[in-house]
């Protein structure tokens, strides 16, 4: 079990604070803020991820996460920090500790978490391999998956892991929708209008042409005749004017 403060020595205690929110299995929000600051990375230890926007859940994280909840939410608790009191994400760096037992050694004990050492947060060090070389040898926690499972973990230099973290995958996109036909919609039979056509007057008919007695070749004005239309000069034609025979 984790050695408390008395029996690793008085600990002089930097802030005592109250755990409002469980970020992750190795992150903490705080009241009151610390500087400003809310947020606690646990030093020394790293629990598989499950809040990382880039990266998958990896294998153990929801039960490190949940565990972290059942021990600290709403607790209050003591934190020492180290060399380095604030990481590159504004982040407080503390060791917490729970009625003076040291909650970043017992997530290594319960097999939650593997060691991360940044110097020059190096204070607990070798606690923190002792506590990780026990739960390796139970074989408990992270140390009971199957090595496929541990190489999705991040690569902490303690003989698992590989990437930083697995990559979120990128879920594939639905198919687009098909498209929705287009009923037949028959044309309308609008009839045609009946367009009246126009009252056009009949053209009269042109007047009978009368007939015209060919002229003849003369004319026997002995017989009684007068005005017969003869050709001109023709005989009883003498003035040449077409008429034969005609009266004075």
């Amino acid at each position: 079990m984790t050695a408390s403060a008395q029996e690793e020595g008085e600990v002089e205690y930097d802030e005592t604070v109250t755990v409002e929110r469980i970020v992750d299995g190795d992150t903490i929000r705080i009241d009151p803020a610390v500087d400003d600051i809310d947020e606690v990375r646990l030093i020394g230890v790293d629990t598989p991820e499950t809040k990382d926007p880039d990266c998958d859940v990896q294998p153990y994280g929801p039960e490190a996460l949940t565990f972290t909840r059942d021990q600290l939410q709403g607790e209050e608790v003591d934190l020492e920090f180290d060399e380095d009191r604030v990481d590159r994400y504004d982040r407080l760096l503390a060791y917490v500790y729970l009625d003076d037992d040291m909650f970043n050694e017992t997530l290594l004990e319960e097999g939650y978490a593997q060691v991360y050492t940044v110097s020059p947060n190096d204070r607990y060090e070798d606690r923190f391999e002792e506590a990780q070389e026990s739960a390796q040898e139970a074989e408990i926690g992270i140390w009971g998956l199957s090595y496929s499972e541990q190489d999705l973990l991040a690569d902490r230099g303690n003989g698992i892991g590989g990437e930083e973290c697995s990559p979120m995958a990128t879920p594939t996109p639905p198919p687009p929708p098909a498209p929705i036909p287009t009923p037949d919609i028959p044309e309308p039979d609008i009839p045609e209008p009946d367009v009246p056509e126009p009252d056009v007057p009949p053209v009269p008919d042109a007047p009978p042409v009368p007939d015209v007695p060919s002229p003849s070749s003369g004319a026997d004005c002995s017989t009684g005749v007068s005005n017969v239309p003869v050709v001109p000069r023709s005989k009883g034609d003498g003035d040449g004017d077409g008429i034969a025979c005609e009266k004075r």
